[in-house]
């Protein structure tokens, strides 16, 4: 009875590691070679260096906060197709069901008729580790993977840095009215 009991748990584990992917690296290699999928794969050196470099290059001070932020983005996975049949559906579902088993949570959730886009965030430690984002509609598919470090300060930062731009903006003076208007 023990060997019987043994094989059927082992044939179960085997099973289910079969089934659909668990984390995005998964669903990535999963997907990537299908015909009509485009996909490339960034390594976060490179994402890093190319910050670097744009932050150093551009002197507006709003693309500077972002890039602040942007630098702490790792290697990247970028996955399309401009048909939406390639990847079913049913496998979209299945794999945002299981990744958020695996301690992904729902940002946002947008669906308007049959385009749906999902932004999903898996952190620890007060720092956001992954950040996803699907969109998918009957025209295409859209997968793009971010491995980052970002911590939750650092974006508060970056908002309180927007809105305070706001504030400044609203609070300067505006152009006197032209004077030299024609009288009647």
């Amino acid at each position: 009875m023990r060997p019987l009991l043994l094989l059927i748990t082992l044939l179960m584990l085997m099973l289910s590691s079969c089934g659909t992917p668990k984390n995005t690296a998964q669903f990535y290699q999963a997907h990537k070679n299908r015909p009509g999928v485009t996909n490339f794969k960034l390594p976060g050196w490179l994402v890093w260096f190319g910050g670097g470099i744009a932050y150093n290059a551009i002197k507006d001070e709003d693309a500077k906060a972002a890039l602040r932020v942007g630098r702490k983005v790792g290697k990247m996975r970028l996955m399309a197709s401009e048909n939406g049949a390639v990847i079913p559906p049913a496998e979209v579902d299945a794999f945002l069901h299981n990744i958020k088993q695996n301690g992904f949570d729902e940002l946002i959730y947008v669906k308007h008729e049959e385009s749906i886009v999902n932004v999903m965030v898996h952190d620890r430690k007060n720092k956001i580790r992954n950040v996803l984002l699907l969109v998918n509609d009957q025209d295409g598919f859209v997968f793009l993977d971010l491995k980052t470090r970002i911590k939750y300060d650092e974006i508060a930062d970056l908002i309180n840095y927007f809105i305070q731009k706001d504030k400044e903006e609203e609070v300067e003076p505006n152009e006197s009215p032209s004077t030299d208007l024609p009288r009647a």
